[in-house]
């Protein structure tokens, strides 16, 4: 969990090379960081010997993350959220769901559980 910043600050130095809202960075940023706590703890039971990967796509205005981890994943077909809000924990999808323009979950082909988030940036100017 001590790496958590690392894929937030390659986030930030990407988001640098483009003309977008500082506040749309933060939120893509915080949805980084929700979908690798997910995916060390939920997916790789926060077994250090066993990575996630992250995977950065830039394309026009609009940024992909994909983060995949070794565990089994969960019926996101049929999860619903807690009406629960302002509990401290189990959030994490909610909050991604609000701050990008897309999140989807699957099995990659090699057949890790899979996180995608797309989000399209505002520019600069939108601030």
């Amino acid at each position: 969990m001590e790496y958590l910043g690392i894929p937030d600050a390659v986030l930030m130095e990407i988001g640098g090379d483009l003309e977008c809202s500082k506040r749309s960075l933060e939120e893509l940023g915080t949805s980084v960081i929700e979908a690798c706590t997910n995916a060390m703890e939920h997916g790789n039971k926060l077994d250090e010997n066993i990575p996630i990967q992250i995977i950065f796509e830039v394309d026009g205005n609009q940024i992909a993350i994909t983060v995949m981890d070794e565990g089994p994943g969960f019926d996101f077909d049929h999860w619903i959220p807690s009406e629960e809000l302002m509990r401290q924990r189990g959030r994490g999808i909610v909050i991604m769901r609000e701050f990008t323009d897309d999140l989807s979950f699957g099995r990659h082909e090699d057949g890790r559980f899979m996180l995608r988030m797309v989000k399209n940036l505002n520019s600069a100017d939108d601030e």
